[in-house]
């Protein structure tokens, strides 16, 4: 049988730093967080930074009312950390693009939720 050069006591204390370790790098994630709930609300926060972020640019090239899907070759959104593309949008109800339609230049307001890209304002571009 091999002998091991360590202990079982040795083993335990670098298993205690390694956790240690870990926990030194929870106090960061924490203070993002903990910035957040200053807040009153922190879901309310979450909506109202959504509300303030700035409206991106686009062309509506697809749009389908039944299954509220928008396709949108849009530019840089901010917000998402995302580039230039074509992709499809979610919207909440049909009345978000009032008379808008495939082709009309835009500018709308997008965010990330359940795993979905969902426009939550958009409106004609000047």
């Amino acid at each position: 049988m091999k002998k091991y050069l360590f202990s079982i006591p040795f083993a335990a204390s670098l298993l205690i730093l390694g956790a240690g370790a870990a926990l030194a790098q929870a106090p960061a994630v924490a203070t993002s967080d903990s910035h957040t709930s200053h807040h009153p609300a922190s879901s309310a926060s979450s909506a109202t930074s959504a509300q303030q972020a700035p409206l991106s640019e686009g062309e509506i090239t697809r749009w389908d009312p039944r299954t509220l899907r928008l396709t949108l070759k849009h530019g840089e959104i901010k917000n998402l950390e995302m580039p230039p593309m074509t992709m499809v949008f979610r919207v909440q109800d049909a009345s978000v693009l009032g008379d808008l339609k495939p082709g009309d230049k835009v500018r709308f307001q997008a965010e990330q939720a359940n795993g979905a890209y969902h426009v939550k304002q958009i409106e004609k571009a000047p």
